[in-house]
């Protein structure tokens, strides 16, 4: 079978297409053979070295999908959706390849209505956005909430299950061309930050209260900027760095105004927690709330072109590989 296998960290990074034996199913694991992977922020930073618990020769991608052939649990034929954690594409082998011996609680039976590329963009995206807004930023109905990069695959996820809970969802995007996604995903506020003042396009859009909660997937000098358009005792609940790793905040409004920021790591969630998260996203599924977004897909082969979308910033959903 064919694996596409990141053999050097760094930058730039060695990768090279493998055929490697096929896996043996064992006890407590299914045989899936692949129908997609995903190129995400994480597959950049393994790659590119930043990741400690990584190390090279290793096949990258914690999320994906594709059909059970082997398996003590599923039957033959099953479309799941695979959640990696903290392991898959990170201190094991993950899914860019054609097949893979899974742990079968990482895996999800998809409802009908989704596809395998659907099924693919599904698993981190979602329980990322579930585990953020409810967990972490403890959301409530009819709070209103910001979403940084709202035109990506987790911004995506953030707005639509931010509107499943009942949340005003306020979409924050760079370029005028990312509006109508953010508005697709189901933001009817969007600010442009091309063209808008940030913390004013908020105040207007809230009567001058300001948001409640920012969800933020971007970082860099934005995550500053968030917290100057929240409300008094308003929190940010930082999920990502794609826009720099270093912010600036106004400690003054930090105190006085009693902000918080907090973190939000997919990779500390617990098998019971991910369990919680796909049974509520399940409902919200059947409920016909939830669609996850596609941007592109390319072949093992296209993986530099994959990545190059990813580093764009450009990308209006997610970026699959399909073996």
């Amino acid at each position: 079978m064919k694996a596409l296998v990141a053999t050097r960290f760094g930058s730039p990074a060695h990768m090279t297409l493998e055929e490697r034996p096929m896996p043996v199913c064992k006890p407590g694991h299914s045989l899936v053979r692949i129908h997609a992977a995903t190129v995400n922020p994480l597959s950049s930073l393994v790659r590119s070295g930043r990741v400690a618990a990584a190390r090279a020769p290793r096949v990258l991608s914690n999320d994906g999908s594709g059909v059970v052939e082997d398996s003590a649990t599923f039957a033959r034929g099953t479309r799941v959706a695979i959640y990696g954690g903290a392991q898959l594409g990170i201190s094991e082998d993950g899914l860019q390849q054609q097949w893979v011996v899974v742990e079968d609680k990482r895996l999800i039976e998809l409802p009908e209505s989704f596809d395998l590329d659907e099924g693919a963009a599904l698993p981190i995206n979602y329980v990322t956005a579930y585990q953020a807004l409810t967990r972490v930023g403890q959301v409530q109905a009819g709070q209103i909430v910001l979403v940084s990069g709202a035109s990506g695959a987790l911004g995506h996820a953030l707005i639509q299950i931010a509107l499943a809970l009942e949340a005003t969802p306020v979409g924050i995007v760079s370029t005028s061309r990312k509006v109508p996604y953010a508005q697709r995903s189901g933001a009817t506020t969007v600010i442009d930050l091309s063209r808008q003042d940030l913390k004013q396009a908020v105040l207007d859009a809230t009567a001058g209260s300001g948001a409640d909660l920012a969800f933020d997937p971007v970082g860099g000098e934005l995550l500053g900027q968030l917290m100057g358009a929240l409300r008094t005792r308003g929190a940010v609940v930082s999920i990502g760095f794609v826009g720099g790793t270093t912010a600036s905040v106004d400690v003054a409004d930090l105190v006085v105004e009693e902000k918080r920021i907090l973190g939000y790591d997919a990779w500390l969630e617990t098998d019971e927690d991910v369990a919680s998260a796909f049974a509520a996203i399940r409902g919200f599924i059947a409920k016909g709330l939830l669609r996850p977004s596609i941007d592109s897909g390319y072949a093992l082969a296209e993986y530099a072109a994959a990545h190059e979308r990813l580093a764009s910033r450009e990308a209006t959903g997610s970026i699959l590989l399909r073996p």
